[in-house]
């Protein structure tokens, strides 16, 4: 679904899009059994919106991009029609539940789940995206204004680590992407929730060991190392989700690469010499 801030800008995009999107959009199955007055027209407004679908192609890529499937729960933060969790459901097995605050679409995206055998894997729930409960989302998926994104950036930056946030269209401000495609002339972006990797961190890594300290926006970091009161160089640290990666060196000199999962205070994983045998390291956040 969609929903966009009834700007100029919106209202414009409205246009555009009427005479076309609807060949664009995947037809719903004639069986469907909706009331008349459920059907959603482009550019139905709701609470500082209009809806405007997403289409079909544009969906899948954004699953895709997601890494969707079985085991996931995909959250539509304004479902609209419900296509999105419906898809996640049909295409990739997942479990899909729609947030929207219009009872109408919420009705017809019921019978739409119905007509397309998806019941059993989706729900849609008639409420506020801001007072949805999103302790069970792997993935959220999201087409909605810039000014209601920037209001769900705190939350959605507090979702558990691993979480994917997809987006048609708009972008999370400051919070770069870590992905982004264009499908059919429209971007797509993706968001995976970093761990908090901030502070320093004690490394063991078989006879090496030194001291990491990690800053962190998002999830970019900034790295340096120390090893006996030396400063060691740290390059190429990065987090996706709960993987780290970065690159140390040796006390002979060698750089040694890192691979690990974050637990919460704790990391752990493989380190690889130049040349050399791998060897598991661990490392726990100083107080």
């Amino acid at each position: 679904m969609r929903r966009l801030r009834e700007s100029g800008r919106a209202r414009l995009l409205r246009a555009q899009l009427a005479a076309t999107v609807l060949a664009a959009a995947c037809a719903w199955p004639a069986a469907a059994q909706y009331a008349p007055t459920d059907e959603p027209q482009i550019g139905q407004p709701s609470r500082d919106s209009v809806w405007v679908p997403t289409p079909q192609r544009v969906i899948h890529r954004m699953l895709q991009m997601a890494d969707t499937t079985s085991a996931d729960v995909v959250i539509d933060l304004g479902a609209g029609d419900g296509r999105i969790p419906i898809h996640a459901a049909r295409h990739f097995g997942a479990r899909g539940i729609g947030v929207e605050l219009e009872a109408n679409l919420v009705r017809f995206a019921r019978a739409q789940a119905a007509a397309q055998g998806v019941s059993h894997l989706t729900s849609f729930v008639q409420q506020d995206l801001f007072e949805a409960d999103l302790s069970a989302a792997t993935v959220v998926a999201l087409y909605i204004s810039p000014d209601v994104m920037t209001r769900l950036k705190p939350r959605l930056a507090a979702l558990a680590p691993g979480t994917r946030i997809v987006s048609h269209y708009f972008t999370l401000a400051d919070w770069e992407p870590d992905e982004s495609i264009r499908v059919e002339g429209r971007r797509a972006h993706l968001w995976v929730v970093p761990a908090d990797v901030r502070g320093s961190w004690p490394v063991q890594a078989g006879r090496e060991s030194f001291v990491l300290r990690l800053e962190q926006r998002y999830q970019h970091l900034s790295a340096t190392g120390e090893r006996d009161g030396k400063p060691i160089p740290i390059v190429g640290a990065a987090v996706r989700g709960t993987e780290i990666r970065f690159t140390a060196f040796d006390r002979d000199g060698a750089s040694r690469h890192f691979v690990g999962t974050v637990a919460g205070g704790r990391m752990a994983g493989e380190s690889r010499a130049e040349g050399g045998a791998p060897a598991e390291w661990s490392a726990a956040r100083a107080r």
